[in-house]
């Protein structure tokens, strides 16, 4: 018999994009699959409509204690699911129909890793209404990327052995935003063995529209989050990381120190509290924490007023400090899938929608 599949899921006031979802599940090729997904705290009537989705393999729980966030719904999933392999899902992601299928047999291909990571692409309506991937797959400083703010793979885009999520605890409840990103940074650095699967169609479609998402809308606690990812990064490289990843991880802290100036309306303090943890943190020498904060100093007078002189003033403080230290610009979710794989994604949806609709019949 196939193995189990657990496909967790957290909901928070989606239910139409939900039911989407768990349609893209019953539309498999492989049938022996579980889904779960984890409410977290719904207005009412959302909830209610979630739960009218009808399929066994479907189970819907509701989050009762006090954290919320994606995180904690991930974990109470994980503890509640019983395959043996796992796999994070959004709700208003869709899953490629050969997606469960080939996913298992490439796991099954490379036994000795602990999860194998698979293409996954973004659409606005309908899969393939885009050419874009989420990423760059290709390469191989992946931590180094995850370091920078650069993910080298999407939450759904591994297959995961159930026993590895299991040796990592998940993913961290405190993170509220990067919280994937911390998964895989903790991943790589204790050297879990992984597998990627390039070359072969995206098999998930991720979901972007101009709708404010969840864990991009500013709040005190996404603040806080970030802050705390900050921190707690800090500590596993320091006792984990070259000196090399330390670096680029050190930068961090500027770029959100930068985020805040130019996102966060009325941040100066959270600016001056990052700068400062940066220093009690890393000790950096007298020039580049002369160069940071004289240059945060100067943006911060100057970025309502005098845009030109902000901008040189950036430039100078990129000529003393690493480059890890300024967010990138313009790789992330550039990738694009040649015409033809664009025609075979759009093709292989059509095709295998056509032949679930004849087995229903």
């Amino acid at each position: 018999m196939d193995p189990l599949i657990s496909v967790l899921i957290p909901h928070y006031n989606r239910a139409a994009l939900l039911a989407e979802t768990l349609q893209s599940l019953v539309n498999q090729s492989y049938p022996n699959w579980e889904a779960i997904v984890v409410d977290d705290g719904s207005e009412p009537e959302e909830w209610n409509t979630a739960q009218q989705f009808a399929d066994s393999r479907v189970r819907f729980l509701k989050r009762t204690d006090g954290m919320k966030g994606p995180s904690r719904c991930r974990n109470i999933g994980l503890k509640a699911s019983t395959g043996r392999f796992v796999m994070f899902v959004d709700s208003d992601d869709l899953v490629a129909p050969w997606c469960l299928k080939e996913r298992v047999r490439q796991l099954d291909a490379n036994p000795e890793v602990a999860f194998c990571v698979f293409p996954v692409m973004l659409f606005r309506k309908t899969p393939g209404d885009t050419a874009k991937l989420w990423n760059r797959l290709e390469g191989d400083n992946d931590l180094e990327r995850f370091l920078r703010s650069d993910p080298a793979w999407h939450t759904s885009s591994p297959l995961w052995r159930r026993q590895a999520i299991e040796q990592l605890g998940g993913f961290d409840e405190q993170i509220m935003y990067g919280d994937d990103a911390d998964l895989h940074m903790r991943t790589l650095l204790a050297g879990i063995p992984y597998e990627k699967v390039v070359g072969v169609l995206p098999d998930m479609f991720v979901r972007r529209t101009a709708e404010d998402r969840i864990t991009n809308t500013v709040s005190d606690r996404l603040l806080d989050s970030r802050m705390i990812r900050l921190e707690r990064g800090t500590r596993l490289l320091q006792q984990s990381g070259t000196a090399e990843q330390c670096r680029q991880w050190e930068g961090q802290y500027l770029i959100e120190a930068e985020f805040l100036l130019f996102c966060v309306p009325g941040s100066r303090k959270r600016q001056i509290d990052v700068l400062k943890a940066w220093r009690q943190a890393w000790t950096p020498g007298m020039l580049p924490g002369f160069v940071a904060t004289t240059y945060m100093s100067f943006a911060r007078a100057t970025r309502n007023r005098l845009y030109i002189a902000l901008r040189l003033a950036r430039r100078l403080a990129m000529m003393f400090l690493p480059e890890s230290f300024f967010s990138l610009r313009g790789g992330f979710e550039s990738v694009e899938l040649s015409s033809e794989m664009l025609l075979q994604v759009r093709n292989s949806v059509i095709s295998h929608q056509v032949l679930m609709s004849s087995h229903r019949e």
